[in-house]
């Protein structure tokens, strides 16, 4: 054999191990990242289709929960983990891969260069809620509260929607509330109940399921016409806030530099469970709805978020941490 053709096998050898191993996708056990502590409704919706997807390809799938900085932490990790799909990135489009760029000074990951989009999963708006012992009963009166107490007045959040969702709504009112930071929304609950917050806006994942056992009061939803996953409580418009209107969506991504035979295999297999009639009646018992994708259109969809978000944020006055 010439040393030539030697090396010419080599490389051909090299050459199909990945592409056997991008074939044979999955053979081994898969992580989900969630950005939020266990608990939370992002937290529900990571569990759900990490589970959905163990039964779909047969392996294992493990959630970890990587909370902090607005999930900015574990965008990070994912955007550092190596590129062979068993490493996946379940999280909110509109704030992990938009709006964050504009909250922080400095990101430890990029939005576009560093993950490749999967698909979109689901849709969902927020909630503006209060406690059930507040003597707030619309978006109207919390208005009238904020502005009686002024700056002794309170909200929490723990996710950038909630962060810019909340300064748009304070700056639309004339109001001035003080913003208290969470890691979670559980806590930020809790401490609404005891009186410590005046309102939050949060996600209707977790929401819902808190107004249906009475542990909140929901104002509005932050769309602008009544949502059909939460057509029980009045849209922004009816509310009384005719220019408000937010929206957040979840989506699926992994590493950039990703084969895209897996990246496409992955795809499947999401938009396969978001069909599922299941999955529509659990997104819908949390609020939520299915919002199926492709990885182009997911990837099409980041730079006018991004457009989107950043205009939100300046017009909201918030500053970067």
């Amino acid at each position: 054999m010439t040393m030539f053709r030697y090396a010419v096998l080599t490389v051909a050898a090299l050459v199909a191990v990945p592409a056997v191993a991008q074939e044979s996708y999955p053979t081994r056990t898969i992580t989900a990242i969630c950005g939020y502590a266990a608990g939370t409704g992002a937290d529900a919706i990571a569990r759900y289709f990490a589970d959905r997807l163990h039964t779909a390809i047969d392996q294992t799938v493990i959630v970890e929960n990587k909370p902090g900085a607005q999930s900015a932490l574990a965008a990070s990790f994912v955007a550092r983990a190596k590129p062979d799909g068993y490493t996946i990135f379940i999280a909110a489009g509109n704030s992990t891969m938009t709006a964050n760029k504009f909250l922080f000074k400095s990101l430890q990951y990029d939005p576009e260069k560093d993950f490749a989009s999967v698909t979109t999963i689901a849709q969902l708006p927020f909630l503006f809620t209060v406690a059930p012992k507040s003597p707030v009963n619309s978006v109207h009166d919390l208005i009238e509260l904020l502005k009686t107490k002024g700056n002794k007045a309170t909200y929490g959040y723990s996710n950038s929607f909630a962060q810019a969702a909340t300064a748009l709504f304070t700056k639309q009112t004339g109001t001035n509330p003080l913003p208290v930071a969470y890691k979670a929304t559980p806590p930020a609950l809790t401490d609404m109940l005891s009186g410590q917050l005046d309102f939050i806006i949060m996600d209707a994942s977790f929401g819902v399921q808190q107004a249906k056992s009475g542990t909140i009061r929901v104002l509005a939803s932050t769309t602008a016409e009544r949502s059909p996953v939460a057509p029980e409580y009045p849209g922004a418009k009816e509310a009384g806030l005719p220019d408000y209107d937010l929206t957040a969506w979840w989506g699926v991504w992994v590493p950039a530099q990703t084969p895209q035979p897996i990246v496409k295999k992955l795809e499947a297999v999401f938009n396969k469970i978001d069909a599922a009639d299941e999955t529509r009646n659990f997104l819908l018992t949390i609020g939520a709805a299915p919002m199926p994708g492709t990885s182009e259109t997911t990837a099409a969809l980041i730079p006018k978020e991004i457009q989107k978000w950043g205009r939100i944020i300046k017009d909201a006055g918030i500053q970067p941490e």
